[in-house]
This record gives C-alpha cells, sequence and structure tokens, in this order.
C-alpha cells in the first residue's frame, strides 16, 4: 500500500466531518484570518500595521485551541498559543461576557515581549462560548527609556508598561479609565489608540464570520470540524516526525552581546530529539539571562522552536493547535531563553529568535539536505524618537530592515528579506518620510560581503538616512555585527550587520561604539543626535551554502554584471576568471583545477 493511500485510510478513521465541509469550513477560517489582517492594515493608523504587516490574527476553538492564523508573522505562535491561554484563564472563561475584550502584554506571561498586546474577544452563540478572535500586534511605543522601545534596559521597568490580563472592553463597551492609563504611558497616544481600535475592528469582524460559519452549518457540525481539523494537523505532523531519523542533535552558538556587559558573549545550547513521531527541543544549558535586554521569553523561545520544525515540515500541513501536539519545548526558567521577573527581553525576541532558529535549522541539517544555511540573523532595528518640528509632538520611529537569507541546496538566498521570524514588510520611503523627521539619501542593495557558496547567501540592504531637527536620539537592536551566522556544508559565513553614523563635522563614518561610547555597536539607548546627522545601515548577506569553487561559474557573472560582485571576489571567492565581461572558461578551470574547500577565500 502507497504511502499517500496508507495516509489517507489513517485519516478516514479520525474524521466524522464530511471531508469536503471539512475543507471549505477550514479554508473559511484562514480566509477569516486574512480579511480581519486586512481590516488592521487598512485602519490603524501607524506605518508598522498598514505597512510593515507587524501583527497576526488567529481563532480558536471553545477550548482556546487554535484554529487558524495566517502567515503575518510567525514569531508571535508561541504567544499566541501560550499567552492567550494564560490570559483567558486569569481572568477566568466564566467571568466573560458577550462583547469583552481582553488585553495583555507581560511577557512575564509568555509574551514575546512588551511592545507586542494581546487582545482577545470571547465568540458567543446563544450564550455559550462557541470560540475565541485575537490578534497580537507590535506597537510602536510603550513607554519606557526609549523611544520606539528598542534599545538597551536591564530591567523590565525601563522597558515600558506592563499590562496583565485585564478586560478593555465590557459587553462592547470601551473602558475608558484603562485606556487612559495605557495611553497617559505613551509618547503617540493618537497612534496607539487607532492601532487598537484597528485590532478591535479585526476581532470585530472575525467574531461576524463565525457566527456567519455557525448559521451555515450548524454549531454541532461546527464544533466537530474543529475538532476533525485539529487531528488531522496532528496525524500529518506525527506522520512528518516520524519520517525523519529518531536520534538527539546538539547545536550550540551565542548572543554576541548583551549591550551592557563588555567583552562577554552569551552561550545558547539546543538539542533536536526525535524519537518515533515525537519531537523535544530541547533548550536546557543556555546561560542564565544576559544583563541586557537581549534574553528571551518562554513565549519568544517557544515560537523560534516551532518556526524551525515548520520550515521544515509540509508546506500543506494546516498550522493550528493539532501541530504543537507532538512538539515540547523545554525552555527552564530562568535561563537565557525563559527569563525570569524583572529581567529585560526586549531584544531578545527580535534579534535572539533568528539567531535560535537558525541553530534549530542546523541542528535539522545534521539529517536532512533540506535545511538552509543561516540568514543574517538580525532584523535591522533603528528606533528614532524627540520632537518633530513640524508638529511639535513627541515622535516615536522603528525601521526594520531586511537581510540576506541563507543558500540552500536548491538555490541562491532570498535577497533583502526580513528574518525568519516574521514576514514584516520595509515601510516606504514616501510614508516614513512623510511621517517623521528624517530624509533618505539612499536606499539599495548592498554588493557583495560574505556568504559565498555553491549557492551563496542573499544579498542584505544599505539604507542611509538624514535626520533633522533638534534633540533627537537613536537607539537600536541590532546583532551580528561581530559575529557572522555560520555558513553550511562547506560554504562560507554571513556578512555582519553594519550601523554607522556621520555627523557634518565628521571626516568618516564612526560606529556607535566610537562616536557614542556604547558597549556594543548595534546595542545601545538614545544616542544623541544633532541636526544633519546621517544613519547608515548595512544589513548581512545569508550564509552560504556548499563549496564555493563548485559554484556556477555563469551564476557569478551574472551577479558581476548586476554591480554585486567584483572581478577581483569573482576570483577570489569563487575561483571565476572573469575577462572583458565575460568568463574566461579556460583560466577558471585551471584555477579550480586541484583546489579544496579549506582553501576558499575569507572577507574580513
Amino acid at each position: 500500500m502507497s504511502h499517500s493511500v496508507s495516509l489517507k485510510k489513517d485519516i478516514e478513521k479520525v474524521v466524522k466531518t464530511d471531508p469536503f465541509v471539512l475543507e471549505i469550513i477550514r479554508n473559511y477560517l484562514t480566509t477569516t484570518c486574512e480579511e480581519m489582517g486586512t481590516t488592521m492594515m487598512r485602519t490603524s493608523f501607524s506605518p508598522i500595521f498598514n505597512e510593515a504587516r507587524d501583527f497576526i490574527v488567529v481563532l480558536y476553538d471553545a477550548e482556546v485551541e487554535l484554529l487558524a492564523q495566517v502567515d503575518y508573522v510567525p514569531a508571535m505562535l508561541g504567544s499566541a498559543r501560550h499567552g492567550v491561554k494564560l490570559a483567558l484563564h486569569e481572568v477566568g472563561i466564566n467571568n466573560l461576557d458577550p462583547g469583552d475584550v481582553i488585553i495583555m502584554n507581560d511577557p512575564y506571561r509568555s509574551n514575546n515581549h512588551i511592545p507586542e498586546h494581546i487582545l482577545i474577544k470571547p465568540v458567543f452563540k446563544d450564550s455559550q462560548i462557541v470560540g475565541y478572535v485575537g490578534s497580537i500586534a507590535h506597537m510602536v511605543d510603550v513607554g519606557g527609556t526609549v523611544p520606539g522601545a528598542f534599545g538597551i534596559h536591564e530591567n523590565c521597568f525601563q522597558e515600558g508598561m506592563r499590562i496583565a490580563p485585564v478586560k478593555v472592553f465590557k459587553r462592547n463597551q470601551q473602558q475608558d479609565d484603562i485606556l487612559k492609563l495605557i495611553l497617559g504611558n505613551t509618547r503617540t497616544p493618537e497612534f496607539s489608540y487607532g492601532d487598537f481600535m484597528a485590532m478591535v475592528g479585526a476581532l470585530g469582524r472575525g467574531e461576524k464570520r463565525i457566527h456567519d460559519l455557525i448559521d451555515r452549518y450548524g454549531l454541532k457540525t461546527y464544533t466537530q470540524a474543529c475538532f476533525d481539523m485539529k487531528k488531522v494537523s496532528e496525524l500529518l505532523m506525527r506522520k512528518q516526525i516520524g519520517s525523519w531519523p529518531d536520534g538527539v542533535y546538539e547545536v550550540d552558538d551565542c548572543f554576541e552581546s548583551d549591550g551592557v556587559t563588555p567583552n562577554r558573549n552569551w552561550q545558547l545550547k539546543s538539542k533536536l530529539v526525535i524519537r518515533g513521531e515525537e519531537m523535544v527541543i530541547d533548550l536546557t544549558g543556555s546561560d542564565e539571562p544576559a544583563n541586557g535586554s537581549m534574553a528571551m521569553t518562554y513565549g519568544s523561545s517557544s515560537s523560534a522552536g516551532y518556526e524551525a520544525v515548520f520550515q521544515m515540515a509540509d508546506r500543506d500541513i494546516p498550522i493550528n493547535e493539532g501541530c504543537y501536539r507532538c512538539i515540547t519545548v523545554i525552555s527552564p526558567y530562568g535561563s537565557l531563553t525563559n527569563v525570569n521577573y524583572p529581567h529585560a527581553s526586549m531584544a531578545g525576541n527580535t534579534e535572539g529568535q533568528p539567531v535560535l532558529i537558525d541553530m534549530l535549522l542546523r541542528g535539522f541539517a545534521q539529517f536532512s539536505d533540506d535545511a538552509p544555511a543561516p540568514d543574517g540573523n538580525s532584523c535591522g532595528l533603528i528606533a528614532l524618537g524627540g520632537i518633530d518640528e513640524r508638529t511639535n509632538l513627541p515622535f516615536a520611529f522603528l525601521s526594520l530592515e531586511g537581510i540576506g537569507w541563507g543558500g540552500s541546496k536548491y538555490a541562491d538566498g532570498n535577497s533583502v528579506q526580513f528574518s525568519k521570524l516574521g514576514n514584516c514588510a520595509t515601510q516606504s520611503i514616501e510614508i516614513v518620510e512623510s511621517r517623521y523627521p528624517v530624509t533618505h539619501l539612499s536606499y539599495e542593495i548592498e554588493p557583495f560581503r560574505g556568504g559565498a557558496g555553491k549557492f551563496r547567501g542573499g544579498y542584505g540592504s544599505k539604507r542611509v538616512m538624514q535626520v533633522y531637527g533638534k534633540d533627537l536620539v537613536a537607539s537600536s537592536g541590532i546583532s551580528r555585527c561581530t559575529m557572522p551566522a555560520p555558513g553550511l556544508k562547506d560554504g562560507s559565513n554571513a556578512a555582519v550587520n553594519v550601523l554607522a553614523f556621520k555627523s557634518p563635522d565628521d571626516v568618516n563614518w564612526r560606529s556607535a561604539t566610537d562616536k557614542f561610547g556604547t558597549v556594543a555597536p548595534g546595542l545601545f539607548s538614545n544616542a544623541p543626535l544633532k541636526p544633519d546627522d546621517k544613519i547608515m545601515v548595512i544589513t548581512a548577506n545569508g550564509a552560504g551554502y556548499g563549496d564555493p569553487f563548485e559554484r556556477d561559474p555563469h551564476a557569478v557573472l551574472t551577479d558581476f554584471l548586476d554591480d554585486l560582485l567584483s572581478s577581483e571576489q569573482a576570483e577570489t571567492f569563487f575561483k571565476v576568471v572573469i575577462s572583458k565581461e565575460k568568463v574566461d572558461a579556460a583560466a577558471t578551470a585551471a584555477l579550480r583545477q586541484g583546489l579544496k574547500s579549506k582553501d576558499k577565500g575569507v572577507l574580513s
């Protein structure tokens, strides 16, 4: 019996809903999430919502188990699975009424970090809770010591206002006192309020769609379909894990700095443990939480574990609670990957997750050729703040960047794409310049700086901005500025990320360490800017996959003709000789003859 026939019979054994109806309902729930996301984008105030799409929308059944989501920011899947359930049970399921909305952002309740706010609303049908609609979204400013939130903090009190689970709407009535308390602790209350209302509007849209679905098929069919969807996903994920060889696959890495402690990196340990149809991701042995904000919550580290598995699994497996039942993430409390109160965790989510995801994928690479090389391992976050002289009001601007993804056995890595933890888009220059006191001098793909391989890493970007106005500050949450992500299967390491500043009286670009005396070049808070100061962000190339000397010479030529690679680099890193804009086949063959991978050049 073929594998597909056997699998079909296994599914038929556990599913009671008509298969056509089940697929209609599953797709209906997915498109409901898409409509909720569109509602948020079109009605929100901040570019991080309507341009970058830094949020996730989710649907749950009556058991608070995930039914559907769409691929906005998978980094929030840990919060969506653990944080939402904790928030609801803390408020009390029996204390919920139709029209209630709960808000929570506490990182110690399995939220990723303080800027990400969870809003969750029960869906009632005839006085019975039949499910929940939820949204998790990144607020640009949450108070604290840093405009835009991202910088270096040494405890949670510096990071911003923590909100325990509380009703922000009761029976569809806005709780003004709660909102005033929250908005009074942000520099941009008008925009924050608009973003909150966009989230609430999305919840209302999802609630209506679920009502319509139940009206069409009936509550009994809907409830059975929810159960069956989860069972199918569980069965498919178990089959997927069962196809991988049993074993223990270990990978170590580190956070290069916490921005506070000089000359120290912070060790990460990971194990993939596969036993039959069960997988354990064990992060035991990682260091204690960093002194700065480069530490992870359980919501964040569990998200990284789920993301790594889902990237390796069959893409046809619907992501819902069933997928998680055979995956266990062990992240000991009080460690670097499960921070304890009152340690900070701001940068650990955005900069820690990319490192941890690629660590786990390197574990998969020990038994699977499908695992890609690491990406640039950063979200390239720069936060600017101060008073906008055009309005005389405080502003907070958070810039996100794309990096190069790592190569794989199939192809070169994508260029200028957000890290694996999310699908965020870069905010348009026109929107940014109309909203904030910055001017773009350039934004372009940065040519080759590393990541050579049979399939090279994708290219990063180079952005140069100039600020205007007085008393502005810059903060940063960028890592991998000194320790590049490693290559895979004899590929070269990724490049490093670069952040530099230049005042009108500076001759050369200067790092933050040189110009402002920061501990780390990419992790710092509130560096003072002068009028007309320039900021340059260069994101990393992804790491290479495979021996660079086996790269197709014509692919090397294409990069040369696109002005992304010099002829000298082609010869040094790929052993390809280019003459008169053509590959010199004879010279290239002679150069590559007898060479071994260990002889490949290394960029400084």
